[in-house]
């Protein structure tokens, strides 16, 4: 767990190592989060593949190199926890990069719930992964972006970064690529 965070001199946040504990909340995030949005994958909860509960064990596992998937990088995933306890979002914490996620994916990703954007949750979330990373070892984080998701690319760009290179993917979407030193 990570202490408190204040935004805007009134709202605070903090983020949480996924665990079995399920926050308050928790069904209205994965209700607002879909089959995914913006490049932030949805959760195999929500498609009926796995439980609440086997879901929340994948992604604890997900953070043990020794217990993730085969061809898959560990990664941590953290709630995103307001004033009052209720989650709000969540991001992936990717340990390190594969060569696909050198290309398109990169060290994290981050999904704010819609009824919270546009209230400094976003810039702050990203400044907190950006330690986590430090943390693990990492000194630079590449961090890609959709070229039309806006918002996504202001929060970057209020962590201190520009665009540095452009990629398109498959189905022809543009997309960007940022390296932020992590803090």
């Amino acid at each position: 767990m990570i202490g408190w965070f204040f935004i805007k001199g009134w709202k605070s946040m903090r983020l949480e190592a996924m665990s079995l504990h399920i926050p308050h909340g928790l069904n209205e995030l994965l209700a607002d989060l879909g089959a995914g949005e913006n490049g932030f994958g949805g959760t195999s909860v929500h498609s009926g593949e796995l439980s609440l509960e086997q879901y929340l064990q994948k992604c604890i596992d997900m953070a043990d190199e020794t217990k993730a998937l085969s061809g898959f990088v560990h990664q941590t995933t953290f709630w995103v926890l307001d004033e009052s306890d209720e989650v709000i979002g969540m991001v992936r914490v990717r340990h390190y990069l594969n060569e696909s996620l050198k290309e398109r994916g990169g060290h994290i990703g981050y999904y704010i719930r819609k009824d919270k954007r546009n209230k400094g949750y976003g810039r702050e979330v990203l400044r907190l992964a950006l330690a986590e990373l430090r943390k693990i070892g990492e000194t630079r984080a590449l961090i890609t972006v959709d070229m039309d998701n806006i918002a996504s690319i202001k929060v970057i760009e209020g962590n201190g970064r520009k665009l540095e290179s452009e990629g398109q993917s498959a189905d022809g979407k543009k997309f960007g690529r940022f390296w932020i030193e992590t803090i």
